[in-house]
């Protein structure tokens, strides 16, 4: 219990050791990650409902078909700014100073802004061209796209903010550099 209280009071004397985050992980393969997921994603939810449109409604089948198609490629089309953004790796051994830190988030918002500017033009396109290229109803077409819309959106944005979590994952082997340390030993 002395080596806890002492390592403890260690700490509390020596401010520029205090650990910040940094992980060897490049935006890039972040977005790569979440491409992968929505592919799989859309992979099982595309064959679902064909099967599900197939047994209660045949005549919908190509139309809802299409739509699940598109919704996938303007889902991947969407997510391929962030896995262009090249962003230098930093090893966990080296010192992140706050202005790194930053430009990293920055970058992973630009992705993330990029993805769902895509997503929504994409998206109000194929509304579009459905509208005037199919004989259905507009509230059914709206449901199809709007549904697809919805969740592929919500697993976009779910797997997004859990891997950008990993952007400023806290790891006891970096220290923070000197530059960042404040007088009181606050950091904001």
């Amino acid at each position: 219990m002395t080596e806890v209280a002492y390592a403890s009071d260690k700490h509390s004397n020596n401010m520029k050791t205090e650990t910040h985050p940094a992980e060897a992980v490049s935006i890039r393969s972040l977005f790569g990650k979440v491409t992968s997921r929505m592919l799989l994603v859309w992979a099982i939810l595309a064959a679902f409902s064909s099967v599900v449109v197939y047994f209660s409604a045949t005549d919908l089948l190509w139309p809802t078909s299409f739509i699940a198609v598109m919704s996938g490629l303007i889902s991947i089309c969407a997510l391929i700014p962030g896995m262009t953004l090249a962003t230098p790796q930093f090893p966990v051994e080296s010192k992140l100073s706050r202005q790194q830190r930053i430009q990293r988030s920055g970058l992973f918002l630009v992705g993330v802004q990029a993805t769902m500017i895509i997503r929504i033009v994409g998206t109000v396109a194929l509304l579009a061209l459905c509208r005037y290229q199919m004989g259905l109803p507009v509230e059914t077409i709206v449901l199809f796209v709007c549904g697809w819309y919805i969740v592929l959106t919500a697993f976009e944005v779910f797997w997004l903010a859990k891997k950008a979590s990993v952007l400023n994952a806290v790891t006891p082997d970096v220290p923070l550099a000197a530059s960042d340390a404040l007088v009181d030993g606050t950091d904001f």
